[in-house]
């Protein structure tokens, strides 16, 4: 993962690209616009060849330095490639899953004061940090798998663990919000309160099946304790 070419990417400063628009927009009306004379032919020719190649090449270096959205998309399928593998493995879900409760999977940006923001190209607003997400449910457990990854350094949070129903007090929903200053993402907090006082916290979008995630998760908490 190129973490310099994905923070040039959130930070997405355009100073640079805009100069080498400016300086292909001049070529191109140095090289056909009507300063073309007997005594200046040799110097317009330089002037608008130079200022086309020269913006070219700032443009191309500017583009260079910074990821786009595809490339940030691959990096994150990359980064999670083996997480459901790992999360199988780590807490033995071959077998032990009730075949009987849909596992939930959520994923996405994670929104903080912290983190920066970028809207892509088709209007997603992305963070430097994303998130996967999985619960599992067992005859005698929930299992939270999370992993959390920065785009902008070498940083991974794994929070993954399993639960007993017998110490989980209830699970809920909130809706929820992060101010960007001129943008405000809102989401969904799903709350799973402990009976130690600890709180998990998920971000998520607002979907059916997360609904049903945390009416399962207090359904089997009842049941089972």
């Amino acid at each position: 993962m190129d973490y310099n070419k994905n923070k040039n990417y959130f930070e997405n400063k355009k100073l640079m690209l805009y100069g080498s628009g400016a300086l292909l927009v001049l070529g191109l009306v140095l090289w056909f616009g009507p300063f073309w004379g007997p005594d200046n032919h040799y110097v317009m020719y330089i002037l608008s060849v130079l200022s086309i190649v020269l913006g070219g090449v700032i443009f191309a270096i500017t583009l260079g330095k910074r990821s786009n959205d595809k490339k940030i998309d691959e990096q994150i399928e990359e980064a999670f490639r083996h997480f459901d593998e790992e999360t199988d493995e780590k807490f033995d879900l071959y077998e032990r899953q009730l075949s009987f409760v849909t596992p939930a999977f959520f994923e996405g940006y994670k929104y903080s004061e912290n983190s920066m923001l970028r809207r892509d190209r088709s209007g997603v607003y992305r963070t430097d940090t994303y998130v996967k997400n999985r619960v599992c449910f067992t005859e005698g457990s929930v299992v939270f798998a999370s992993r959390e990854i920065s785009l902008i350094k070498d940083e991974t949070i794994d929070k993954s663990e399993e639960v007993p129903y017998r110490d989980i007090d209830r699970a809920t929903l909130e809706d929820a919000e992060t101010d960007y200053g001129k943008v405000k993402i809102r989401y969904e907090n799903v709350r799973v309160k402990l009976k130690d006082g600890r709180e998990l916290v998920f971000q998520a979008q607002a979907s059916q099946s997360i609904d049903q995630m945390v009416e399962d998760i207090n359904h089997l908490v009842e049941k089972k304790s």
